[in-house]
């Protein structure tokens, strides 16, 4: 019985969960452009530029001083990011360390969680997350 009740809660806390990770009407991901707001729960610097933008099977942008593109797909709710190269500017801190932290959630596939009706949006991973509000 205690068992039973245990898969019950987390069948209900799994759905609970796709339900708000899911893509909602509107939160289409090619032709966005996106501002990075935050990276792991840190404000992005207003010093430098923090953008993201998705279009025709390819992602690209900016964390700070190196401008980055590669391919990605979707699987569900989860983005992957193919083979991403960027330049190698050095740059001082703290856009160098926002854009190492960056960098290493765009390397593993990362969970979307879409927020107010499609203009909010995080990627989530084992690394970290990148918090993005759509850009006009």
């Amino acid at each position: 019985m205690r068992l039973a009740g245990l898969a019950l809660s987390l069948g209900v806390l799994g759905a609970t969960q796709a339900c708000a990770m899911a893509p909602q009407a509107g939160s289409s991901l090619d032709g966005t452009r996106w501002q990075v707001t935050a990276i792991n729960g840190h404000a992005t610097p207003r010093t430098a530029q923090y953008r993201v933008e998705i279009a025709k099977g390819r992602i690209g942008g900016r964390f700070g001083c190196n401008s980055f593109g590669g391919d990605y797909r979707v699987r569900g709710s989860v983005l992957i990011a193919g083979q991403v190269a960027a330049t190698e500017m050095a740059c001082p801190d703290p856009n160098m360390t926002f854009e190492g932290w960056g960098f290493s959630v765009l390397g593993q596939p990362m969970q979307m969680i879409w927020g107010d009706s499609g203009g909010r949006l995080s990627l989530t991973n084992a690394a970290g997350s990148i918090n993005l509000e759509r850009a006009q």
